[in-house]
């Protein structure tokens, strides 16, 4: 059966994927679609977007209705059963907008949906899929502790059986939608040995007695979803073990790839969008009597910049068909994200420097790209990270 991500007419292909896009026919609708959804529906209004629960489940609604999550959830579940890939073309799509530094990773958390998949149980999955379609089921990966971060086997939060529940007790931060989500995916220590059989992880959900919440500022997302969470004594039924007991590393890895691939292209959408925007710009300002664009130092750094997003683009391509055949390897997700987040920050931080003071200016979108774009160095593994995770197999 096709899935039908046909919910709005969308767009052609756009130019920079028309003549080598990786996507097929039906990843290339679902683009289409989120493409249309974010410009009819988000960007028009993205700056009174509200940050409070209520604005954020509205928000996540619309998404619903328009068919952008869940898509990777089987025909069985009532999903339309795509491939993961789809949830790599949401990231870069809205990485691509001009809400990104206001939306932040607001639907990216949608790749969560995946990690559910893998470990509930059918009965599990039977009762969160339509809310998750429905976007009225705020997804958030619950992993990060104070000081646990890529070390994920220095993790402290501990869950203990009881009967029939666990109890589980423990801090996380830095959490992405954190404070608004509805269902919290809880990764703890079950044993009190050093070893990847030690993780579980949980569906919590925010009304359990024990759970409290609070928002963090970010530098990047002002207006973005950034929490804390604790966790006191809360018990949770042991039902909502995903993939068995100490079966959290086995769920991690598996989306490891995925994961950094969604980030290198949240990284080249962003590169993408601030050279359109100071293409655009140098050959409106006029410096000296000539536009910008004129000088030859600008077209130099310009002819750079393009270069570069262009070899981005072709290793990214290249993993997603690594990915769709299963061949992608952790290596090459780690030198992929490293070089991709590299470049990002290269290419942004040259067309501020073309932009001059009003790239340095708040109200400005290069401004809001620049900073948005700084944490993608952090997210899913430091480049320090992954220039570890690429020396362990040379």
């Amino acid at each position: 059966m096709t899935a039908d991500f046909g919910a709005f007419d969308g767009p052609s292909v756009a130019p920079e994927l028309a003549y080598h896009a990786p996507f097929d026919e039906e990843e290339e609708l679902y683009r289409q679609t989120v493409r249309t959804f974010l410009d009819k529906e988000i960007e028009p209004t993205f700056h009174q977007l509200g940050t409070d629960s209520a604005s954020r489940h509205a928000a996540w609604r619309a998404a619903g209705r328009a068919g952008i999550l869940g898509a990777v959830i089987p025909e069985e579940y009532g999903g339309p059963g795509a491939s993961p890939i789809a949830n790599v073309i949401l990231s870069y799509e809205i990485a691509r907008s001009q809400c990104y530094g206001t939306v932040g990773s607001l639907y990216c958390t949608d790749l969560a949906t995946g990690a559910f998949l893998d470990g509930a149980s059918p009965e599990l999955i039977r009762e969160w899929a339509p809310r998750i379609l429905a976007g009225e089921a705020i997804q958030s990966m619950a992993i990060t502790e104070p000081d646990a971060g890529s070390d994920v086997l220095a993790m402290r939060s501990f869950a203990e059986r009881d009967g029939d529940d666990y109890v589980l007790s423990g801090d996380k931060t830095y959490i992405t939608n954190g404070d608004i989500a509805d269902m919290l995916y809880v990764v703890a220590k079950t044993s009190k040995e050093r070893r990847g059989r030690s993780l579980t992880m949980f569906l919590v959900t925010p009304e359990m007695a024990g759970v409290t919440r609070r928002k963090l500022a970010t530098t990047g997302f002002p207006a973005g979803n950034t929490a804390e969470l604790h966790f006191d004594r809360v018990r949770i039924p042991a039902s909502h073990v995903l993939g068995g007991e100490g079966g959290a590393m086995r769920i991690m890895m598996g989306s490891l790839a995925l994961d950094r691939l969604q980030i290198g292209f949240r990284a080249l959408g962003q590169a993408e969008l601030a050279f359109q925007q100071t293409v655009e710009y140098v050959k409106q300002r006029v410096v000296f009597g000539s536009p910008l664009f004129e000088f030859q130092n600008t077209k130099f750094a310009l002819a750079d910049m393009k270069s570069e997003i262009e070899v981005g683009r072709a290793y990214l391509h290249e993993m997603v068909r690594k990915v769709r055949s299963g061949v992608a390897t952790a290596s090459e997700g780690s030198v992929g994200k490293l070089w991709l987040c590299e470049m990002s920050n290269r290419v942004i931080d040259g067309c501020v420097q073309l932009f001059g003071a009003m790239g340095f200016m708040d109200e400005t979108p290069i401004s809001r790209i620049y900073t948005s774009n700084r944490v993608l160095r952090i997210y899913a593994g430091t480049s320090e990270i992954m220039k570890q995770s690429i020396a362990r197999d040379l």
